[in-house]
């Protein structure tokens, strides 16, 4: 599946206020160059959360930009949405087989061994989320920070797999540049982007700082 992870949003309902300021950010986001978009709420219900998924896939679809949802399987299926779990969540075989093939799927790695299961399951990502790159605010329960040399190695093997990688985890304007340098094939940002007066511009800059 030939996607563009360069600039990849991950949403966070909290930072512009509540979620329903979250497709109006998204939508100045991909006017600024955004390239792919997960919404991602663990607290919202799952009716709620499937109308936000639905809302941000309606401004991103006249851009050709993927949405997919952050661990709700079933959302995804119901909207026709890609997805992203993470290891605690649904085994990835079993994500493939109720998704399909035209949807893109990623996958939270942490850690070499995380990685190479892959090559045990029947079925592959379309691409390995690196998390976290650095420690971040917005997400309090993931591993130690990989850092920039945890992050180079596994994208390396993740590329020797196969497998398109992105950096997650603490990315903003300061360090954006060297995020890039670890040899990922994108990075996502969420405060650095959610956060902002302004969005569009925002994303922007990003871009031509990747």
């Amino acid at each position: 599946m030939d996607l563009d992870y360069r600039l990849y949003l991950v949403t966070d309902s909290r930072l512009p206020g509540g979620y329903e300021r979250v497709p109006a950010v998204v939508a100045e986001a991909i006017a600024g160059g955004v390239s792919m978009v997960q919404v991602r709420d663990k607290e919202l219900d799952d009716d709620t959360f499937a109308h936000l998924a639905r809302a941000v896939e309606k401004v991103a679809r006249p851009h050709g930009v993927p949405v997919l949802v952050n661990d709700r399987v079933e959302i995804a299926v119901e909207l026709g949405l890609g997805v992203h779990v993470g290891q605690q969540d649904m085994a990835l075989d079993e994500v493939r087989a109720l998704v399909g093939e035209a949807v893109p799927v990623g996958l939270s790695v942490s850690n070499t061994a995380e990685l190479e299961a892959i090559e045990a399951c029947q079925t592959r990502p379309d691409y390995v989320g690196l998390s976290p790159l650095c420690e971040t605010p917005t997400k309090t329960d993931t591993a130690a920070a990989l850092g920039y040399e945890g992050t180079r190695r596994l994208a390396a093997r993740a590329h020797a797999m196969g497998l398109a990688a992105v950096a997650i985890g603490g990315i903003n304007h300061d360090n954006i540049r060297q995020a890039r340098a670890t040899g990922v094939d994108g990075v996502c940002v969420v405060s650095a982007i959610m956060a902002a007066a302004d969005p569009r511009a925002a994303a922007r800059q990003l871009l031509k700082e990747c």
